[in-house]
């Protein structure tokens, strides 16, 4: 009767382990869809200047680095940051992913593109424009939603896509 037992509950725990070995990859196709439609709803809430709706695309932890700017860790200095940057009537933003990258687990992701920038200058008071390239790392909330926990932007003219 043990040996019965012990050949069962062997059988049963390899049956487990092949199971999870085996789970369904990812789809990583529709995680790709719902990480650009994050960016596409990102850019709107941008340009409704929202303070509080741009900082609530960060995970609790997420860091934000701005060209010439410290980083800022989290969505209150995050939101802090942009209720000061939204008071510029010169500016705006836009950014695009040029490429969007799921991990085959499907619980990170990241995304690389171009932005252009707009803002007024301090000192002239003068419009700028100004592009760059960004990363941002993405990680799966347990609500299915994507939110933002590295982001950097590095200034210069948009990268286009990859070649």
């Amino acid at each position: 009767m043990i040996i019965k037992a012990t050949i069962f509950a062997t059988s049963a725990l390899w049956l487990t382990l092949v199971n999870g070995c085996n789970a369904a990859p990812a789809d990583t196709a529709k995680a790709a869809d719902a990480i650009r439609a994050t960016e596409a709803q990102w850019n709107l809430d941008i340009a409704a200047r929202d303070p509080a709706k741009f900082a609530s695309y960060y995970t609790a932890d997420g860091v934000f680095i701005n060209p010439g700017a410290d980083p800022l860790q989290g969505p209150a200095a995050i939101q802090a940051a942009m209720t000061e940057v939204f008071k510029d009537p010169n500016f705006s933003l836009h950014f695009a992913a040029d490429r969007v990258e799921v991990a085959a687990g499907g619980d990170m992701a990241y995304t690389q593109g171009h932005f252009t920038e707009t803002e007024t200058s301090p000192g002239t008071g003068a419009k700028l424009i100004q592009g760059g390239s960004y990363v941002t790392v993405y990680t799966k909330q347990p609500d299915g939603s994507w939110k933002a926990s590295a982001d950097i932007a590095s200034a210069g003219p948009p990268s286009g896509a990859p070649k």
